[in-house]
């Protein structure tokens, strides 16, 4: 499937970078080509949902005192977070949903990861590089349930 705009939902699983103006979108039931840049389709998702993604990334950076490879809320009622595996200006990178990873293990030098619908992709990535991310985008989950939890009190 082919298309010319995307939001990312609580379906999508990874965005894949295809080319500078293309990315692979990885669904639970689908996968779909998107002929804008993974950059343009989070900041669109961004918008969507209400924010921008300098706001999105001021608030991670703001929540975990950190400034590298963030991940970041894309919505905050559906907990969906996506966080890199490089520098989110590097063409390379890959954005990987959080909450729709089953498992990842080691590959040689990079990442396998399994989804929850049983599909498996592999990322050039270290091990630990990835678990970091993957550490660093839980916290973020944790601040926002814990912020959540509050908010009802």
């Amino acid at each position: 499937m082919i298309k010319e705009e995307y939001e990312i939902n609580a379906s999508t699983c990874a965005l894949i970078p295809k080319d500078d103006f293309s990315t692979i979108v990885i669904e639970k039931r689908d996968n779909i080509s998107v002929m804008l840049p993974i950059q343009k389709i989070i900041e669109n998702s961004c918008a969507y949902y209400g924010s921008s993604f300098k706001g999105r990334l001021s608030g991670s950076k703001y929540s975990l005192g950190s400034k590298y490879k963030l991940p970041i809320i894309i919505e905050e009622t559906r907990e969906i977070i996506l966080f890199p595996t490089a520098s989110y200006e590097n063409n390379n990178c890959t954005w990987i949903a959080l909450n729709n990873i089953n498992e990842y293990k080691r590959i040689g030098n990079n990442v396998q990861i399994l989804f929850d619908n049983n599909q498996k992709i592999e990322v050039q990535v270290s091990y630990e590089s990835f678990e970091n991310q993957i550490l660093r985008a839980t916290k973020l989950l944790l601040i926002l349930k814990s912020r959540k939890n509050e908010a009802k009190l």
